[in-house]
């Protein structure tokens, strides 16, 4: 298994909170740990087989332990920027690098069984931690299916290009997967694995101080 943590895509809800990006936001549950570093160390005890890809030039994402790769913002979506690193010979899982990960959760990621794409989620709002909308944390699929992947791809990179559906890309790959309108919130559990834990994505500043595990009051 590989696994990849992505961390080039756009701050651009984060606004600079805290001084770092939000995927090193201090865990204050975990000793003040970067969330990333976290995450590093959940994905090594899964794998030796462990990237992260991150904003040009910027050393803080420079961890022991993995290999990083350098992008230059230009990649349509997490997926694209991640094209070069799947994996010819074994699964591929992608992990969201501001999602704040537990155990339990990324226990499932690694053991889910079968060989199809898979996203592991939560369809929507979140009792654990009230974050009111749904999320995607992370996704896998297998060699073989590369090819349907890159079709998948190009199909939301040329609709949201047009402009005619702007969802974020990981919902509408997934609807592509599913054969399902591309615009319409719906999960098939062949393609989607509901996670409904302490597993959230910090996005906004306000998603950081209602976690459990980064709020710090």
């Amino acid at each position: 298994m590989r696994l990849i943590i992505a961390c080039a895509g756009s701050q651009t809800k984060w606004a600079g909170h805290l001084g770092v990006p939000s995927h090193l936001a201090p865990l204050t549950a975990h000793g003040g740990v970067p969330l990333l570093y976290r995450t590093i160390g959940q994905a090594r005890e899964l794998t030796a087989d462990v990237h992260v890809t991150a904003p040009a030039g910027d050393r803080r994402y420079r961890v022991p332990g993995t290999t990083l790769h350098e992008q230059d913002g230009s990649a349509p979506s997490e997926y694209a920027a991640t094209r070069a690193l799947w994996a010819t010979d074994v699964r591929t899982v992608l992990l969201l690098g501001d999602v704040y990960f537990s155990d339990a959760a990324m226990a499932r990621i690694a053991t889910s069984p079968g060989r199809r794409y898979r996203v592991f989620g939560r369809f929507g709002p979140s009792h654990q931690t009230g974050t009111p909308y749904g999320e995607i944390f992370a996704a896998s699929w297998w060699p073989e299916q590369h090819a349907q992947m890159d079709a998948h791809l190009d199909l939301v990179h040329r609709t949201r290009a047009a402009g005619t559906i702007t969802r974020p890309p990981g919902w509408m790959l997934l609807r592509a997967w599913q054969g399902t309108p591309l615009a319409k919130h719906r999960v098939d559990s062949r393609y989607f694995e509901e996670i409904d834990d302490l597993t959230d994505d910090i996005d906004f500043p306000a998603d950081y101080e209602r976690h459990p595990a980064t709020r710090r009051h």
